[in-house]
């Protein structure tokens, strides 16, 4: 009987032996990455975002839906432009409207 549970491995464990450890590593940063909790732009809540397609996310709470990046909704790159506007604006980022 196959043990119910992986430690290490997490999601990626349903590939069992194939592919190999190093591509089963990347797809664990990205999955672990993609199915987080992430803040919504519009209500800032602290949700599961819903992946409707390529780089396009949904809120499930108020239903916001927007472009952000292939696996995750916000980008290393979106991140530090929206730091950066806001401390040309005098704003900070994430606060509360």
């Amino acid at each position: 009987m196959p043990f119910s549970h992986t430690k290490i491995v997490g999601p990626t464990g349903r590939y069992g032996a194939r592919y190999g450890m190093g591509i089963r590593k990347k797809v664990l940063q990205i999955e672990v990455k993609q199915k987080g909790r992430h803040r919504c732009p519009r209500c800032k809540s602290l949700v599961k975002m819903e992946r409707i397609a390529f780089g396009i996310w949904k809120c499930p709470k108020c239903g916001y839906t927007f472009a952000g990046g292939a696996w995750a909704p916000q980008t290393i790159m979106g991140k530090t432009l929206a730091t950066e506007t806001a401390a040309k604006q005098g704003t900070r980022v994430g606060t509360r409207l």
